[in-house]
């Protein structure tokens, strides 16, 4: 009876989603995996090698490589890319750190000559109400030095039917931005605008969702314009895993993003990302998964 369970649990988990692109965030520098799969399986890191393909040329594979790594609890906890193709290591990276109820407390971004940061701080419904942003240089040793407080930003809320309004004041404790979350009946966020105060400056920001309630589209737009300035579409499967994400600046289609998962396991094993325009295709091959005990 035990080991039925576990198969139906573990069933039931390669039918989960493995990417969280509730926010549109997938594929930023943002955490985008779903917690529950990561944890669920077991995956400590995932390793993926770079490979290449020009216009009418054949893929070709590179030493490149992208390396997601997490803790026990499903979290990302880190994301790099080493390349090595001049003779010398080179890696850009991701690092961050969580509080007691699993959100993002510390984002660290960094390569070979140091790493910024910012720190989040919460109010007890778990809204940003401060950011510090941090930067720590790295000597020729790659020793990383005493970090310095760049910049703080605090944030206040007004909350109105199915409507947000959050203040966002500078290191002077001066609000400049304006920023209105719009939300429908059901809960879902369908429009942002941010109102810069001193130069009256709006931005916009459209939501739309599929029957299913996944992410169907983010975009947003400059100065009353009608066609948006940049726009994000995703499609996905039955089970709701993604499958693309297109984006396009000024109504120019620029980059198709398409993931591919394992039909047995439904691990992700590739995302092919091309430029429209030259045609040219970088593919991550995931091929090394590593797990804990």
């Amino acid at each position: 009876m035990k080991q039925l369970f576990v198969f139906l649990f573990l069933s039931v988990l390669s039918q989960a989603q493995v990417l969280n692109n509730s926010e549109g965030q997938a594929f930023t520098d943002k955490p985008f995996f779903n917690k529950t799969f990561i944890k669920g399986n077991k995956i400590k890191s995932i390793d993926g090698v770079f490979n290449y393909k020009r216009s009418g040329e054949a893929m070709y594979p590179t030493k490149y490589h992208y390396v997601y790594q997490f803790d026990e609890e499903g979290n990302l906890i880190a994301s790099y890319e080493t390349r090595t193709d001049d003779g010398t290591a080179d890696t850009t990276w991701n690092k961050y750190e969580y509080d007691d109820k699993g959100r993002v407390a510390i984002h660290k971004r960094g390569d070979t000559k140091g790493l910024t940061s910012i720190h989040y701080f919460f109010d007890e419904k778990g809204r940003v109400i401060k950011e510090e942003f941090w930067k720590e240089p790295i000597d020729s040793l790659g020793i990383p030095e005493k970090q310095v407080l760049q910049n703080t930003e605090t944030m206040s809320y007004d909350n109105y039917d199915l409507q947000e309004k959050k203040t966002v004041y500078n290191s002077y404790e001066l609000p400049y931005i304006h920023i209105f979350s719009y939300f429908n009946e059901d809960g879902y966020l369908i429009e942002k605008e941010e109102r810069l105060m001193m130069t009256s400056t709006v931005y916009k920001y459209k939501y739309a969702y599929n029957e299913k309630g996944l992410m169907d589209s983010i975009e947003v737009f400059k100065k009353n314009k009608d066609i948006p300035a940049e726009k994000w579409t995703f499609n996905y499967d039955e089970f709701g895993n993604l499958l693309e994400k297109n984006y396009y600046k000024d109504g120019v289609y620029i980059t198709e993003t398409e993931i591919i998962y394992n039909s047995k396991s439904n691990l992700m094993s590739a995302v092919l990302i091309r430029d429209v325009k030259t045609n040219f295709i970088m593919a991550i091959r995931f091929q090394d998964y590593q797990y804990y005990d």
